[in-house]
């Protein structure tokens, strides 16, 4: 079982309004599929969140978009909103979807819209379907494998890459408010949660630290 992260650079015909809203206004950056669900009447629905902080104008582009049934956006504060769309699949769309959605093959959420026109998403299966489907790319969508390995939940979710320990300093810290916006915890709280030294805590929360973020950035590529 082979694991692909692949990028789709796309051109003008075949981008998506709303992703070449993003693509050309300054306030969004990126938009990242989070969840999505085919319905039997040719529509998607689907769940984004989106880098940016002007999601009422996000919500106006909405509106002017032909194909979008339905959406409602939910503001939370911060840098990017959630935003629910449901989507009338044009041709362009059926056209990847028939590439990437094989019965051998599982596309592993986020699916990343990025400003310069490209999609990033990881891409899961037989050794056999992951070559076919990159073979049976369009021709007018530009296809670079970013990676290639044997799959490991674990690239996906960093989470899965920590050990009991580290989890568990993780959950303490977290808990204690050392993570939060305005720190209320120190290590040696953490380390008292634990039953071990501050040293021990810092080291377990070190290593933790390092996978998540070292994972974050590998998954923005």
């Amino acid at each position: 079982m082979k694991s692909l992260r692949l990028r789709l650079t796309l051109d003008e015909p075949t981008l998506h309004p709303m992703h070449a809203f993003v693509c050309r206004h300054e306030a969004f950056t990126r938009s990242h599929l989070i969840h999505w669900n085919t319905g039997g009447d040719g529509t998607v629905s689907m769940i984004f969140n989106v880098e940016g902080e002007r999601p009422e104008v996000y919500a106006d582009a909405l509106e002017s978009v032909e194909s979008v049934v339905d959406s409602e956006v939910s503001v939370r504060g911060g840098e990017s909103f959630y935003v629910y769309v449901r989507d009338d699949l044009r041709e362009a769309d059926r056209r990847l979807l028939a590439t990437y959605r094989s019965e051998s093959l599982v596309v592993v959420p986020p699916v990343t819209y990025r400003g310069d026109r490209s999609m990033a998403f990881t891409l899961v299966g037989t050794v056999e379907a992951v070559q076919s489907a990159v073979s049976d790319t369009p021709d007018d969508v530009a296809v670079d494998v970013l990676s290639v390995r044997p799959y490991d939940a674990g690239a996906v979710d960093p989470l899965l890459r920590l050990t009991a320990r580290q989890r568990e300093a993780v959950d303490a810290a977290v808990d204690i408010g050392y993570y939060g916006a305005r720190r209320e915890g120190s290590v040696s709280d953490v380390a008292e949660a634990l039953g071990c030294s501050p040293a021990t805590a810092a080291e377990h929360l070190r290593k933790a630290e390092a996978e998540i973020m070292s994972r974050a950035v590998e998954r923005r590529l």
